[in-house]
């Protein structure tokens, strides 16, 4: 508004000069004063309104002007009966989706099957090549086979040799190694086979004469194992050795062997009534101790079974 009020008074101030002045001059101030007036409304009106930012999404345009009043709009054209077009779809990518759009995905009934690749020469021939190859190793593990038998630690060591000649089949040392383990162990058949293979390996190695008297210790409880009723005193023997060393899994493995064998055997009943009481498991040691008494009422062993059971009662209660 004061800009207005200004533009008139200033409108006044020309008319009082067009009388003093000439006309030509009062034309060109009269522009003057309009151009001015016309600028400062401009300006003004641009700050009263509010500032109004465009959407991101849409592309910003220009204000909207008024069209001169001399110009009339152009008619807009009229809604034509046409038809919505579809969207198009996406053409999927295939290598979005795992399937190939060319000739391969199609099944062709018309091909004929594929050759067979030719299998390598002596494949299948020779199996032991897919077996690892470490001699490195397996000279480490005989080293700490060797001192797992010294310390009499023969589960472990059997561990170690077994692996040793898997890295490197018919080792003489590995074998003979094993073939030791195996005899401590009272594997007396797989000891017998590689006390042999290892005179195969070397017949003249420095453990030959070793392996020979093996072969000829281990023979007649080879023979053993073919008669039921040795078999049961060997087991029995077997097992009272480790009871007599503490050794009392060992020793109960031995005597249920002896007791499946020969169920009615008061000896084995017995010393597998010790071997359990030894590893804590007294209700079953109770039960093969009343079986002895059972078999044998006065036999060499009575007097000891029935102080066990007394024991065995006693801690029951």
């Amino acid at each position: 508004m004061f800009c207005r009020h200004s533009a008139l008074a200033l409108a006044g101030l020309i008319a009082n000069c067009y009388l003093q002045i000439r006309r030509p001059l009062f034309f060109v101030l009269l522009l003057l004063c309009l151009n001015q007036s016309r600028f400062t409304y401009s300006q003004d009106t641009q700050d009263n309104q509010p500032q109004i930012q465009p959407r991101r999404d849409a592309p910003s345009s220009p204000p909207h002007r008024q069209p001169p009043k001399s110009q009339t709009p152009a008619p807009e054209p009229a809604p034509t009966s046409q038809p919505v077009e579809r969207p198009v779809q996406p053409e999927i990518d295939s290598d979005e989706t795992g399937e190939s759009s060319s000739s391969d995905s199609q099944i062709n009934l018309d091909a004929h099957p594929p050759t067979p690749e030719p299998a390598l020469p002596g494949a299948d021939a020779d199996d032991k090549a897919l077996q690892p190859w470490d001699p490195h190793r397996a000279d480490k593990d005989i080293e700490v086979g060797n001192y797992y038998l010294r310390l009499k630690n023969y589960r472990a060591a059997l561990d170690r040799f077994n692996d040793a000649l898997l890295y490197k089949p018919r080792d003489a040392e590995a074998t003979y190694g094993l073939a030791v383990t195996e005899e401590k162990l009272d594997l007396v058949s797989q000891a017998y086979k590689n006390y042999q293979e290892y005179l195969k390996i070397l017949p003249s190695g420095p453990h030959a004469k070793e392996s020979q008297d093996a072969i000829k210790r281990i023979g007649p409880h080879l023979d053993v194992r073919n008669d039921p009723g040795r078999q049961v005193e060997h087991d029995i023997e077997v097992g009272e050795t480790y009871l007599s060393m503490n050794s009392f899994d060992a020793a109960r493995e031995r005597f249920e062997e002896a007791v499946r064998l020969e169920p009615d055997n008061a000896r084995a009943s017995f010393r597998l009534a010790q071997s359990l009481q030894g590893l804590r498991r007294i209700e079953p040691a109770k039960l093969y101790y009343q079986k002895y008494l059972a078999l044998e009422p006065t036999g060499p062993f009575a007097a000891d079974a029935k102080k066990a059971i007394a024991a065995i009662d006693a801690f029951l209660k």
